[in-house]
């Protein structure tokens, strides 16, 4: 593949089709390469954006939301234990879902993180840490 000189570090082009593997890279970097395709694409006359610029804003655009909202319920937990929230009303719309979904989901990645200690030995939340996040998750009100 090309080295791109137009592109972040005259970054290589990707083929539209290995984008399943975007690399490891900062979440700067990440912004930069999607910003870059993005004003692209907003330029470009109807009809005319560059295909792989219009893959390029989806993926990466994709990878900076996972990244963004991948420590969400580490937050949930804290602000659990805090006290700092009364309701699941509130974290849902802080997280811009429903109350329902807030808790269920919550509940799923401690359960997911219960497994991962298990599996690991070391990373993710002992039976104990879920045990107390399950009391705390059930003492703020719907």
């Amino acid at each position: 593949m090309a080295t791109n000189p137009a592109s972040p570090g005259g970054a290589e082009e990707r083929a539209p089709d290995d984008f399943t593997r975007i690399p490891h890279q900062s979440l700067g970097a990440l912004v930069e390469r999607w910003s870059a395709a993005r004003t692209r694409t907003f330029l470009a006359k109807d009809g005319e954006a560059d295909p792989k610029d219009l893959v390029t804003e989806l993926a990466y655009g994709t990878r900076i939301a996972h990244q963004i909202t991948a420590g969400r319920w580490c937050v949930v937990a804290e602000l659990l234990r805090t006290g700092a929230v009364d309701s699941w009303a509130q974290i849902g719309t802080m997280i811009e879902v429903t109350e329902t979904e807030a808790r269920d989901e919550f509940h799923g990645w401690v359960a997911a993180q219960v497994a991962l200690r298990r599996r690991t030995g070391t990373i993710g939340l002992t039976e104990a840490d879920a045990a107390e996040l399950f009391s705390l998750s059930s003492a703020v009100s719907w």
